[in-house]
């Protein structure tokens, strides 16, 4: 929820842990798996006595024998649990980044518009992907590598003390300062690990920049300058990662350098106890094997101390992103809306983003089946008033009535189940052509209303042309298709919905003559007994509305039909006239009124 406290890195991991609980059982099995590959991993330093008395020193060839069987049972059983280990260790791993994927994914969708002001689509993608992936090996990874080297590190522990405790004892001297020194090195990891996934969402932000405007990359001759932006970025993402793998590469070597000063220690005073007789050859060289030993899952140990802070750092930054915000408010239980029948009104409606006011006590009636236009200069509001219809956003002050009913007060999929969006940016999905038409509907579709809505928003004749016809798959945002016939495969989108309240927003703003003719056929098809508002950048594809609102600096100055608006000399008549000027552009001056728009009883 927002303003939720910071949670220490212990609650952030007990939270990280508790995604385990579905799949304990074979957690359970790798934990299990686990254990067994770390304790027989002592076992070699433990026969090394044996192996000095009885066979090299005693020649014991019976011994021998043992010996050598007991080696081969004990790496044999050792292969075989560890393959256990990694299969069910990584089958829960996988489980887990599914299910936070899955988790993030459905909190993200169910936010509300205004989360999504200020954020790239590489932020968030990086926290999906690259975020989650270190969570996994904290959750998984850092599990069976710790519980493998520390029961490994306890078993060799116990060999020693068994041989030599008082030399063991000058052993473990050393560990409390060494503990502390490793454990300031993985804070610091997990500090740069947080900055380092600031920069990867960058990059993958800056990435998806670059891809999606290639064409508008190559007609300026940019590639040199945007290879140069990421190169920067990237930089900096490089000197990051080596920033914290510095810091992890100090703490192997600093067991190592250390190990190396008691091993001579060690050997210089077990040698002097062989030689007085205090212990055998055999017992030293166990002792001395595995002290050998515990410096490899100790300086294991290290670096997966380290994963796990890069894990944790991943964690915040997605339990954060989980807690920043609550998913928008549905209101489930409120009324049902069914079709509008009586109309939409805004009563004294003021909205603003953050602190910036961009509608101020808008009073509005849009009666229902009538077509409403709504004009005015850029960042007069028009799009934002558009966007309060769906509730989208919720008015700062003010409520907007659907059938006398307040907004606040529906069931927010009831209201949307009756709106339909067209705007001047199409939305297309990397799918078929025939799922996008039906991606308005919930459930399956019948094909054949699939076709129908084509048919009516004039796109069926270019969609039988294309290689597969309907199931042909679009590319990513409709690559394959011109503007036009994108915004006629969002048309029929919206026929398909069929619903009772529909919002245009500049849908025809950026098309050639010739295209637009053809979707303004489909949209006059598609506005026919359905309540309309429209913005319009093009005034003449307004004229024939029901009415006109004209916005200024987020208030409602002019209200009426077109020839009311030009009889009163208002904002409207400017616009209209410095858009029919002589000197204006070829596109806003058309020889005769577009018959977009023609609602009941509106002007022809």
């Amino acid at each position: 929820m927002s303003g939720s406290r910071v949670q220490t890195q212990a609650e952030t991991y007990l939270r990280l842990l508790g995604y385990l609980r579905p799949y304990w059982g074979r957690f359970g099995l790798a934990v299990l798996c686990t254990f067994v590959v770390g304790s027989l991993g002592a076992a070699p330093a433990l026969l090394v006595k044996y192996a000095v008395d009885d066979v090299l020193i005693a020649r014991d060839m019976g011994m021998a024998f043992l010996i050598s069987a007991a080696v081969v049972a004990v790496f044999g059983i050792r292969a075989v649990v560890a393959y256990g280990q990694s299969y069910f260790m990584y089958w829960v791993g996988q489980r887990v980044v599914m299910d936070l994927r899955n988790e993030l994914h459905r909190h993200l969708v169910r936010l509300p518009m205004r989360f999504f002001e200020g954020k790239t689509t590489g932020e968030l993608m990086a926290k999906s992907l690259y975020d989650i992936s270190l969570m996994q090996k904290a959750a998984t990874s850092s599990i069976r590598d710790l519980g493998r080297d520390f029961f490994t590190f306890i078993a060799l522990l116990c060999v020693a003390v068994y041989q030599n405790p008082k030399m063991t004892l000058i052993f473990l001297a050393v560990f409390p300062p060494v503990g502390f020194l490793i454990a300031r090195m993985g804070e610091k990891v997990r500090r740069i690990t947080r900055r380092s996934q600031e920069r990867i969402g960058i990059l993958s932000a800056l990435m998806k920049e670059t891809y999606a405007g290639i064409r508008v990359v190559k007609a300026f001759g940019a590639e040199g300058y945007e290879g140069e932006r990421f190169a920067r970025a990237n930089l900096s993402f490089f000197r990051q990662v080596m920033g914290a793998m510095r810091v992890r590469a100090l703490a192997p070597s600093l067991v190592e350098g250390i190990g190396g000063v008691l091993a001579g220690v060690i050997l210089w005073l077990g040698a002097l106890m062989v030689m007085r007789g205090e212990v055998t050859a055999g017992e030293l060289s166990s002792f001395l094997v595995a002290i050998g030993m515990v410096y490899s899952p100790l300086k294991s140990l290290t670096r997966v101390y380290h994963t796990l802070m890069e894990g944790l750092a991943g964690s915040q930054a997605v339990f954060e992103l989980i807690d920043a915000q609550g998913p928008e408010e549905t209101n489930p239980d409120g009324r049902k809306m069914g079709r509008l029948s009586q109309g939409i009104r805004f009563e004294g409606v003021s909205f603003a983003y953050e602190t910036a006011p961009v509608l101020r006590d808008i009073r509005l009636d849009i009666p229902a089946g009538k077509v409403l236009a709504v004009v005015g200069l850029s960042g007069a509001g028009k799009t934002t008033l558009l966007d309060l219809i769906p509730r989208f956003y919720v008015p700062a002050s003010g409520r907007i009535l659907y059938d006398g009913a307040d907004g606040a007060e529906l069931d927010l999929q009831s209201l949307r189940a009756q709106i339909a969006v067209v705007g001047q940016h199409v939305t297309l999905f990397n799918d078929t052509v025939s799922a996008n038409i039906a991606y308005a509907v919930e459930g399956p579709v019948d094909p054949k209303a699939v076709e129908a809505a084509a048919r009516a928003a004039n796109a069926h004749g270019f969609i039988s042309a294309l290689p597969q016809g309907y199931g042909t798959v679009l590319g990513e945002e409709g690559v394959r298709l011109s503007g036009g016939e994108r915004q006629r495969i969002a048309i029929a989108r919206a026929i398909l919905r069929d619903p009772s309240i529909l919002l245009l927003d500049e849908a025809t703003s950026s098309l050639d003559s010739e295209s637009e003719k053809i979707i303004q056929e489909a949209l006059e098809r598609l506005t026919r007994g359905r309540t309309t508002v429209v913005v319009a950048h093009r005034l003449s594809t307004v004229r024939a509305a029901d009415a006109i609102a004209v916005l200024d600096d987020g208030q409602l100055v002019d209200f009426g039909t077109h020839e009311m608006l030009m009889a009163r000399g208002g904002l409207y008549r400017k616009l209209h006239e410095m858009q029919f000027a002589p000197g204006a552009p070829e596109d806003l001056r058309p020889e005769e009124p577009l018959p977009l728009l023609r609602g009941p009883g509106g002007a022809a």
